[in-house]
């Protein structure tokens, strides 16, 4: 998924480390091809209407001035052919390296998605969504922000045999400072190595409207089933600009309940 975030004071990292990283991940784990659960990319696969899928996602994330940790429950639901709806719950463990460390309920998102156009022989899939951040962590422990960020979101896909290629594209309105408006623009790819293995990596920006600074990660991660309706995913990203993270690391569970 491609979520409404506050910048961190991030630096970019050489990019042989994503390689290394990213050869290292490839050759260790497997993945599956059903679902791209590590990536922040939003592919345009919804549940079926009455489907329930509960996620858990555990995020690492290091920059030089702090280490942010966050536990997400999501719950996806299938509510009508091609509409789903998932809702966000982070616990977030903030560690400043000036600061005290604390913890708490982090900002809520709500992502609401609909399928406009299923994918044809000649015709790519068309989804639109819309993401809300809501202020639901602390702000002055620095867990949340005040205000409503949307974010508008156009979602294409394609596959090619056991390749398929993503690209969204969306505007992030930020409520409380529209001077920190933002484009996201991302691409993944999802490739199929057996029935139940797949490798995912994906380039999510996040580019400054007027005053905020740029956000460039490049993640490579795998999926793996591990029965029908259980999969387990992970992944590791890395940083490129000076307001990206130095390096990102995703570990997570997806359970389909109903």
């Amino acid at each position: 998924m491609t979520r409404v975030t506050t910048p961190l004071a991030w630096r970019g990292l050489n990019r042989c480390r994503l390689w290394c990283g990213a050869i290292l991940l490839f050759l260790g784990l497997g993945a599956a091809a059903v679902d791209a659960g590590p990536l922040d990319t939003e592919d345009t696969k919804t549940l079926d209407p009455g489907q329930v899928e509960l996620e858990l996602q555990g995020d690492y994330e290091k920059s030089p001035d702090e280490k942010v940790s966050s536990l997400t429950t999501t719950l996806n639901i299938g509510v009508l052919p091609g509409l789903e709806v998932d809702v966000d719950a982070p616990f977030v463990l903030l560690d400043p390296e000036d600061d005290s460390t604390r913890g708490g309920v982090g900002d809520v998102e709500l992502t609401t998605k609909y399928r406009l156009l299923d994918e044809t022989e000649r015709r790519p899939a068309f989804m639109g969504a819309v993401v809300l951040r809501l202020p639901t962590g602390d702000e002055n422990r620095e867990l949340g922000e005040k205000g409503v960020d949307v974010q508008p979101l156009a979602i294409v896909s394609k596959t090619f045999g056991p390749l398929i290629l993503t690209l969204n594209g969306g505007y992030t309105f930020v409520t409380r400072d529209r001077d920190l408006d933002f484009w996201v623009v991302t691409g993944s790819f999802e490739y199929e190595i057996t029935d139940a293995w797949s490798l995912v990596g994906e380039v999510v920006s996040e580019l400054s409207a007027q005053q905020r600074g740029d956000v460039l990660v490049l993640r490579a991660g795998t999926v793996l089933a591990i029965t029908e309706g259980i999969e387990v995913y992970t992944a590791v990203g890395f940083g490129l600009t000076r307001d990206s993270p130095d390096v990102t690391v995703r570990l997570g569970v997806e359970i389909a309940l109903f």
